[in-house]
C-alpha cells in the first residue's frame, strides 16, 4: 500500500535565516492538525559556498516528514516556487523561518478553504518588535510606516478578499491545483539578495482572483511575524518604498491594479511632501520618513512606468517566462518547444478544434486559455 498523500505542505523558503528553521520546525509540532497529515519543505536558498544551513538546522527527529530542496538562484519567490512543485500535499501553507503559527493556525486554514472552496486563503499576520524601534512607530502618524511591515486591518470574521485588506505569504494557505492553474510567482517580484522587492503575493492573489477563482481571509489562522530593529531604520523605509514603487508599476503588465494600491497621483505626492515637511517641522519623526518614503515610492513608481511603456514589447509575457523558467528548474531543461497543435489535420483555430485534437491524441494535459484539461 502507497504512502499516503499529507493533507497539507508547509513550505518555507530561507536566504540568511536558515537558523530560525528549527525555531518554526518546533512550533509546527504544537499544531492541532495531527502530524501524519502534515509534510515539510525546505527551501535552502542561501549564496553558493554558504548554504547548508539550513539542513542543520532542520536535523533531527520530528513527527512529521521533513524535505530539504536547494534553490541557487536568489529570489523569496523562485525559492517558494521550487517548494511548491516539490510539496505532495493537496494543499501548500506558505511562511517564513521567524513566523510563530498559533496552534490551530493550518486547521483553520484548511478548513476555510474547504468550506469556501477556496483556492487561497490568508490568515492573520500580527507583527510584532521584539528589540524595538528606531523610527517610533507608536503614533499614528507611523501607520503607514508600520504598514510596510504588513497589514494592519483585519475583519472581524471570514471574509472575501478584496481592499482594505490583503494577504502576504507569511501567512497563505494556496489549493495545490489551483497554483499549478495560476501559474508560479513572479520572480521579477519579491524580495531577491538585499533587494527589497515584494508584491509577489498580491500580484499572485490578484491573478488568481481576476481568472475567476476564489479567495478569502481567515482572521482566526494566526501567527507573529518579528521584526527587527534594522527595518525600522529611515533608511530602510527609503529602499522598501522605492522597490514597492518599482514592483507596483510591474504588476501592471499581469493584473488589473486597485487604484488603493497605485496612490501615485499629485494628490498623494502633495499629501506626501506636505507629511515630510510638516513631520520636520513639528519634530514628528515618523511623520517625515513616511513623507519620504512615500515621495520616493511615487517617483520610482513613475520611473518604472515610464521604462517598461517606453521599451519595445517583450518577446514573451512576463507569466510564460516564469512557466519556462519553472519548467527548467523542475527538468534540468530550460527550454520549452513551441510548435503547431494539429495532428494529422489541419492546425486548430476553435476550442472545439483543441479539444477534438486533444481527445484524439496521445496527449496528456491541455491549456485552454486559464483552463487546464486533463484526460482520466
Amino acid at each position: 500500500m502507497g504512502e499516503r498523500r499529507p493533507l497539507v505542505s508547509v513550505v518555507t523558503s530561507a536566504r540568511g535565516n536558515g537558523a530560525r528553521i528549527r525555531h518554526l520546525l518546533t512550533a509546527l509540532t504544537e499544531q492541532s492538525l495531527p502530524p501524519e497529515r502534515l509534510e515539510v519543505v525546505l527551501v535552502d536558498n542561501d549564496p553558493r559556498g554558504r548554504h547548508g544551513a539550513v539542513a542543520i538546522a532542520a536535523h533531527g527527529t520530528w513527527p512529521f516528514p521533513v524535505r530539504v530542496v536547494r534553490e541557487a538562484r536568489a529570489g523569496a519567490s523562485r525559492g517558494r516556487n521550487r517548494g511548491i512543485l516539490t510539496a505532495r500535499g493537496r494543499f501548500v501553507a506558505l511562511t517564513d523561518p521567524d513566523i510563530t503559527p498559533s496552534p490551530g493556525w493550518l486547521t483553520t486554514l484548511t478548513d476555510a478553504a474547504q468550506q469556501e472552496g477556496a483556492a487561497v486563503v490568508g490568515g492573520r499576520t500580527d507583527t510584532v518588535y521584539p528589540d524595538g524601534t528606531v523610527v517610533p512607530l507608536q503614533d499614528s502618524s507611523a501607520r503607514p510606516l508600520r504598514e510596510c511591515h504588513g497589514p494592519l486591518e483585519w475583519p472581524e470574521q471570514r471574509t472575501r478578499y478584496g481592499w482594505p485588506y490583503w494577504l502576504t505569504t507569511a501567512n497563505m494557505l494556496i489549493d495545490r491545483a489551483s497554483a499549478l492553474r495560476v501559474g508560479p510567482f513572479r520572480t521579477d517580484l519579491g524580495r531577491r539578495g538585499r533587494l527589497l522587492l515584494d508584491c509577489e503575493d498580491l500580484e499572485w492573489v490578484d491573478r488568481a482572483v481576476q481568472r475567476g477563482l476564489t479567495a478569502v481571509i481567515e482572521p482566526a489562522a494566526v501567527v507573529t511575524h518579528p521584526v527587527g530593529r534594522g527595518e525600522t531604520t529611515a533608511r530602510w523605509f527609503l529602499a522598501q518604498g522605492i522597490c514597492h514603487g518599482i514592483c507596483v508599476a510591474r504588476m501592471h503588465s499581469s493584473v488589473r491594479v486597485h487604484h488603493a494600491a497605485i496612490r501615485a497621483d499629485r494628490e498623494a505626492a502633495a499629501f506626501a511632501l506636505e507629511s515630510l515637511v510638516m513631520g520636520w517641522g513639528f519634530l514628528d519623526r515618523a511623520a517625515a520618513v513616511g513623507g519620504m518614503r512615500d515621495l520616493a515610492r511615487i517617483g520610482a513608481y513613475h520611473a518604472e512606468r515610464i521604462r517598461l511603456l517606453g521599451r519595445r514589447p517583450p518577446l514573451v509575457s512576463p507569466l510564460f517566462a516564469a512557466l519556462v523558467e519553472h519548467f527548467g528548474a523542475l527538468t534540468g531543461v530550460p527550454v520549452v518547444l513551441n510548435t503547431s497543435f494539429n495532428d494529422h489535420e489541419p492546425i486548430v483555430e476553435t476550442p472545439a478544434d483543441a479539444l477534438a485534437t486533444f481527445q484524439a491524441g496521445e496527449l496528456d494535459a491541455l491549456f485552454l486559455g486559464d483552463y487546464l484539461v486533463e484526460k482520466i
